[in-house]
């Protein structure tokens, strides 16, 4: 691929200037654009590209610029999926979330305000919402569409925009690909239909208790003693959760947890967790301080717009995140135990789940159906089976990311649902003197040892998608008989006809079991690296930061 760095800087200082040409009217606007004035790199970085809607939507850094988040971004972007939405022949109804990010209301009050002005029906939520509270409205509602304003589990700086289908879940396939050529045609100052939008408070407290008595119902313990004096700590991570996961214990009558205080209510700044990731044992640190005063057995702690959930506790006076794919694994056994799975139910998972699905799977005689990583995914998996009148057969789902499926009727991920059930796992194994480290080692014990582990490595300015991109195509053109010290006894290259949609994802599977994905991420210039160990991989891990070092 060409790429000629002076051309491309060149062409981003004429699409400032054009920025502040366009937005002489926005005075707050016109201020941040001039801060950008004689930062050369900056500008390069804010204007390079357009952010390019994919099926995780637009997220990115907020600020200025066509490589970020902002009120023109939004704009832009709402008007193509209204020109689409345009094409269809029903009336249309849009339900329009956000989280508690920098601008997150502001950027869905100017969303709901360019569909009000192509002559489409919103509802505005009047208050921060999680994500998978917006997944159930579309679906109570019978919504045409929704967005999310949310940049997911991103650092603070984030923020994102995704469109969700009338089924709940973020938009892939055709449908992505016609909104996305939507957006394309339209320029960010002409052709934007605008008019005022308002929110709708007395629909939200509506959709809002309907959600928290549904999954109160849903995942309520079998055993009303259950949770009596096991006691946890609950953090929404300054983000959308502490109201609705609050109201789901209410409902169930438990009353044994605290809340972390000083991250209970919304802050944009994210002071006291700057990565509010609960994948990171570093989103746990108030937890743990809180622990270390009070005393408890969990710690339990939503993303900022709830979609997934993460778990940390002291085992043996050590502290210890658990990984998504072990809270699915942990969930899945215990499910499993206490609901055994009807003949016919599957489990669904993404390809970067650890391979230990598989074979709990078949222990308790549950089908596995496997998709790409993301929510949409599984969304559209499920949606699939209930219009063939198969949802029954829906048993459980997660992937690696901590985001888990536990009521079917949902197409998307859950933390608030997966968030009441992980507490009860850890109940249910703490009255039979286990900790959920105690009951994974046996899991492990069991299935056989693998480690899953994720590592990234950034690339930095506006040539690092084209570095990445040269990795790949090392690893896929030259890396096929060993890595490291391990042979390899199958490559898949997901961009070649595997059953599922294109992705540019590689898979080595090696002879002792254990297992390496590579994905580049599409939202930044970031390689993810997926591992199940099941020996050393030290050789493996060396041999992958050579090769990307050498593009690097």
């Amino acid at each position: 691929m060409y790429f000629n760095l002076k051309e491309t800087k060149n062409s981003a200082i004429d699409e400032y200037q054009r920025w502040i040409d366009h937005t002489a009217d926005n005075s707050e606007f016109q201020a941040e654009l001039r801060k950008l004035h004689e930062n050369n790199e900056e500008i390069s970085d804010s204007f390079y590209t357009d952010l390019v809607y994919g099926p995780y939507g637009l997220k990115g850094l907020t600020g200025p610029g066509t490589n970020r988040i902002n009120e023109y971004v939004i704009r832009r972007a709402t008007q193509g999926l209204a020109d689409y939405l345009a094409g269809k022949d029903e009336e249309c109804l849009v339900a329009i979330a956000y989280d508690c990010r920098k601008k997150s209301e502001f950027f869905a009050s100017e969303a709901a305000s360019v569909l009000k002005g192509n002559g489409i029906k919103t509802f505005l939520f009047s208050e921060l919402t999680p994500a998978p509270v917006l997944s159930y409205a579309i679906r109570v509602l019978k919504c045409s569409m929704g967005i999310m304003i949310t940049a997911d589990c991103e650092q603070r700086f984030y923020n994102g925009y995704r469109i969700y289908n009338q089924d709940g879940y973020g938009i892939i396939g055709k449908e992505l690909d016609d909104i996305k050529e939507a957006i394309g045609k339209l320029d960010y100052f002409d052709g934007i239909k605008y008019e005022k939008a308002e929110k709708n408070q007395k629909l939200t407290e509506k959709v809002r208790d309907s959600y928290t008595e549904r999954i109160a119902a849903i995942i309520s313990p079998n055993d009303p003693e259950m949770l009596t004096d096991y006691k946890s700590i609950y953090s929404p991570l300054n983000g959308t959760g502490g109201k609705y996961v609050k109201d789901v214990f209410d409902k169930i009558g438990y009353t044994d947890y605290s809340t972390v205080r000083v991250q209970e209510y919304p802050d944009q700044d994210f002071r006291t967790c700057p990565m509010p990731n609960p994948r990171k044992i570093l989103a746990f640190d108030e937890g743990f301080k809180l622990m270390d005063v009070n005393g408890g057995d969990l710690l339990l702690a939503t993303s900022p717009d709830s979609a997934s959930v993460g778990a940390a506790l002291y085992h043996d006076g050590v502290r210890t995140l658990l990984s998504g794919n072990q809270l699915g694994l942990l969930m899945l056994d215990y499910l499993c135990h206490i609901e055994p799975p009807a003949a016919g139910q599957v489990v669904i998972k993404s390809i970067m789940t650890s391979p230990l699905v598989n074979k709990m799977a078949q222990k308790y005689g549950l089908r596995v159906m496997s998709t790409l990583s993301g929510s949409q995914y599984i969304g559209e998996t499920l949606s699939k089976l209930e219009k063939a009148g198969k949802l029954g057969c829906f048993y459980f789902g997660f992937q690696e990311c901590n985001g888990f499926f536990i009521d079917p009727y949902l197409h998307g991920n859950d933390g608030i649902a997966a968030t009441l059930l992980i507490l009860q796992v850890a109940a249910f194994h703490e009255k039979r003197g286990k900790d959920l480290i105690d009951r994974m080692n046996e899991i492990y014990k069991e299935f056989g040892q693998c480690i899953d582990k994720q590592r990234n490595y950034n690339f930095s300015g506006a040539e690092g998608k084209i570095k990445m991109d040269s990795v790949m195509r090392h690893m896929r053109r030259n890396v096929n008989v060993t890595l490291g010290n391990k042979r390899i006894i199958r490559k898949i290259d997901y961009l070649e006809n595997t059953g599922l949609p294109p992705a540019n994802i590689l898979e080595f599977d090696f002879e002792d079991d254990s297992r390496l994905i590579i994905h580049p991420s599409s939202v930044e210039s970031r390689l993810k690296i997926y591992s199940f160990e099941t020996r050393d991989f030290a050789d493996v891990e060396r041999e992958i930061v050579k090769v990307i070092e050498r593009f690097r």
